[in-house]
């Protein structure tokens, strides 16, 4: 599929010349690093924009209105919630078991963290990548091969997707083990597939 192909393309690329532009220092990050990054992040929503504008306006209208599709039942939102502690916590026990320690959660402030979550989940992570993963890519292969196997796919491509940010020096999933991240990416596609 090209969406894959493409949106694997610009992503690493911009996340892998990243460190070519600035290491990172107790300053910071430049902002072509940073912008570097954020191209990378965005590449699935751009690409799945895109390729709906190729296929015509009425594809890119029913793609662009997900964005602000919220019909679903409560109990729905609910579970979504408890699903993604409940999958962060087994991740957590995982790598404890594994490697003998506990993942660094936060190091910013509580408040922070609240508004930068919600920024990126309704920026990055809806316009970003959900666009593209669960927007248009999800639909495409579940009408070849039915939602569940759909949702591994997307799982395991939406994962091996992140790897740079496991080997970039100064990326947020630096020195994390990316096979223990991965089961938790593949399980969180299904659940939101079937959520979907």
């Amino acid at each position: 599929m090209a969406f894959f192909g493409i949106t694997f393309a610009v992503t690493w690329a911009a996340w892998f010349s990243a460190p070519l532009v600035d290491a990172p220092g107790a300053g910071g990050h430049s902002a072509a690093w940073t912008l570097l990054i954020y191209v990378g992040t965005f590449a699935p929503g751009i690409t799945a924009v895109a390729m709906s504008a190729a296929e015509g306006r009425d594809v890119l209208r029913d793609l662009l209105r997900r964005l602000v599709k919220a019909d679903a039942a409560p109990r729905l939102y609910l579970f979504a919630v408890m699903y993604l502690f409940a999958l962060k916590l087994l991740n957590a026990a995982i790598q404890r078991a594994a490697f003998g320690e506990w993942p660094v959660i936060a190091t910013q402030p509580f408040p922070l963290l609240l508004v930068a979550t919600f920024f990126s989940t309704v920026i990055g992570g809806q316009a970003g990548e959900e666009l593209g993963w669960r927007g248009f890519a999800l639909p495409r292969l579940a009408s070849r091969m039915g939602y569940a196997w759909a949702g591994v796919l997307v799982g395991v491509a939406w994962a091996l997707w992140h790897l740079p940010l496991f080997l970039i020096p100064g990326a947020d999933k630096t020195g994390q083990s990316f096979p223990v991240w991965a089961l938790g990416v593949v399980a969180l596609s299904v659940a939101m597939t079937w959520l979907w």
